[in-house]
This record gives C-alpha cells, sequence and structure tokens, in this order.
C-alpha cells in the first residue's frame, strides 16, 4: 500500500493525476495546487489574481479574480486528470489538464478569460479558441487588458520570498530516493538492511 503512494507521489511528474475538483485550491486563472504540488496550465496565461481591464466603456473590472472564478466554474463538476508537459522556473508543474473529456486550458481561452501562449514563437494549440472568444468578445475580449506578462512585469510580487528554483531532474532524484528508503524499510531482504 505504501508503495502505491509513493508512485502516486512521483506521479505528479511521471503519470496522470486525477483528483476531484474539491481537491484541487486555485491560486489564479491559471494556476493551481494539488496536495504539495503547483501546476499550471500549459499553453495559455490568464491574468494575474489582483489584475484588472477595462470593458468597453472604459470601467475597471477585475478580471484576474473573473478568470479564477471561471476555472472553477469549469472544473467543478468533472474529475480533474493532468498530463505533465515541463516544469516552470518557479518549481511548477506545467501541464494539460482536462475536466471530464474537456481540455480547461482550452475552455479558459474560449471563454475569454486566458491568453493564448506558445512557447519559444511556437503557436499555441489554442489559437482558434482566442480567435473565436476575440471575435465574441468574451472575458477580456470585451475592452482592453494588458496581457499577463506585460502586468507582471509592471506589478512584481513584493509580498513573496524568494523562492528556490528546483530542476526536475534534481525533483526526480529526491523522489527515487525516496522510494527506495520506502522499499528498503518494507523488504530489508532484498534491499539490503
Amino acid at each position: 500500500m505504501r508503495w502505491l503512494i509513493s508512485l502516486s507521489i512521483v506521479g505528479g511528474l511521471l503519470f496522470p493525476v486525477q483528483v476531484h475538483a474539491s481537491g484541487v485550491s486555485l491560486a489564479d486563472g491559471d494556476s493551481f495546487r494539488i496536495g504539495e504540488y503547483r501546476y499550471r496550465l500549459h499553453g495559455i496565461d490568464a491574468p494575474e489574481l489582483h489584475q484588472e481591464c477595462k470593458d468597453i466603456d472604459g470601467r475597471v473590472w477585475p478580471c484576474g479574480t473573473r478568470a479564477r472564478t471561471e476555472l472553477r466554474r469549469i472544473i467543478a463538476t468533472d474529475p480533474l486528470e493532468c498530463r505533465s508537459v515541463t516544469t516552470d522556473r518557479f518549481g511548477r508543474i506545467v501541464a494539460t489538464c482536462l475536466a471530464g473529456s474537456r481540455d480547461i486550458a482550452e475552455e479558459m481561452v474560449r471563454a475569454g478569460y486566458a491568453i493564448a501562449s506558445g512557447r519559444h514563437g511556437a503557436p499555441s494549440p489554442y489559437e482558434d479558441a482566442q480567435r473565436q472568444a476575440r471575435d465574441a468578445k468574451r472575458g477580456i475580449w470585451a475592452g482592453t487588458f494588458e496581457t499577463p506578462r506585460e502586468w507582471r512585469r509592471g506589478n512584481p510580487r513584493s509580498d513573496e520570498p524568494e523562492r528556490s528554483v528546483i530542476t526536475p531532474r534534481a525533483w526526480l532524484d529526491r523522489k527515487i530516493a525516496e522510494i527506495r528508503k520506502t522499499l528498503a524499510e518494507w523488504f530489508p531482504s532484498i534491499f539490503g538492511r
């Protein structure tokens, strides 16, 4: 039993993780926590939690808070399944996640609460969903907004302690060591204890 639990911990990066929405703690419109692991949705960038946008009449509205609310709505009823793509510079698992059979990132972009974000000049798989949201003037496309990246540049977080970045290899090495230790406790004759 403990061995299966250890494998599920490693599963944060190696295998798909499945959890019900009640086990997810949302940070903003594109990042969340499942247990001790932090995730970020791959291929999108949603407004930051405290970011504000303007509607067509120039009135300010809390687009970051609304993006988080939209993410909560999307994952509310279906089991969440995430498959790791990579890790980011903050040590978060960057993943493609499904709520039931729906791609959560695509739903966020289609609703107008995230922008498609390709990496290293590559197009995002969500460009069509973004075009639909922009044409229909949904969410942030109903007015004007700074891209989340621009907003972060102008609004650096001062309340966040400096983080040490863990590389995927270091994280994996640590998890393998934990599994070996656990296996040695259970099977001392095999692992020489």
